[in-house]
């Protein structure tokens, strides 16, 4: 089964590629960055199979891996400024392709995430046509267009893995391989689909707290960090998602962090 997931990953990545790649031989193809705003807490970066602390205002090629501990927060800009990006507590998330051809602002961009462990939250701009921005994760793939999104990847006490997809504003397009067979499905606002199951609404009081996230994701990266926790904070950590009780804030116990503001 992991062998066919494997497989049905690296197909779409091959589709990708190809997808794009006219394109950039026509116009050339430049490469992207990402640049780190803000951070709290335990944030590393992979460097030559040694964890090195993350700093703000790092700047990143593709191939970064970055992971967060128990009490990190990292907030990104991810290629130029289509994309903002939240690493919660207990993530690791590697960016294996960022580029774009004409404009980094404007220009049609090619933006690939992988997301191992833990979860991010995210804010895509809407992009061109001849655009893409997908996450791979551990079990199904994220096919972002103009989305504020979540999207978790928790093991359970008993070691498996379970990964939960959430459309906060927009459209998602998740696919993954299920016993064997491909099904895909298109997340609308307020929708989560956690691979394995049948895609149900999110809770209303976790969606406003996930709003409520994006609003300060996007404050974070534009201004800079704000002044501490507003309504809707509920505690340290990644929450049990979609389901009883709250999902709990990106954040640790303080609020947003108090690091000096993106340049």
């Amino acid at each position: 089964m992991k062998r066919t997931q494997n497989m049905f990953i690296c197909a779409l990545a091959m589709a990708l590629a190809c997808s794009t790649s006219l394109r950039a031989a026509e116009e050339g193809q430049k490469e992207g960055n990402a640049i780190v705003r803000s951070t709290t807490g335990t944030v590393e970066y992979l460097d030559n199979a040694a964890w090195v602390p993350v700093k703000t205002r790092m700047k990143f090629a593709p191939g970064v891996t970055l992971r967060t501990g128990s009490d990190g927060v990292a907030y990104l800009s991810v290629n130029g400024v289509s994309s903002a990006v939240c690493l919660t507590n207990n993530t690791t998330l590697s960016i294996p392709s960022m580029s774009y051809v004409g404009s980094a602002n404007e220009g049609d961009t090619t933006t690939m995430l992988k997301l191992t462990t833990g979860s991010v939250l995210g804010n895509v701009k809407k992009i061109s046509a001849n655009s893409r921005y997908e996450i791979t994760t551990p079990h199904g793939v994220a096919a972002i267009r103009g989305t504020d999104f979540k999207i978790e990847v928790i093991t359970t006490p008993d070691g498996k893995v379970t990964v939960r997809f959430n459309s906060i504003t927009g459209i998602i397009t998740v696919s993954a391989i299920i016993n064997g067979e491909a099904v895909t499905h298109t997340l609308t606002t307020g929708t989560m689909w956690e691979v394995g199951e049948s895609p149900e609404k999110i809770a209303e009081q976790i969606e406003q707290d996930y709003q409520h996230q994006i609003l300060e994701l996007i404050q974070i990266i534009e201004n800079g960090p704000g002044p501490g926790p507003g309504p809707g904070h509920h505690g340290p950590g990644n929450g049990p998602g979609n389901g009883p009780g709250n999902p709990g804030s990106p954040f640790p116990v303080g609020g947003p962090p108090q690091g000096p503001p993106a340049s």
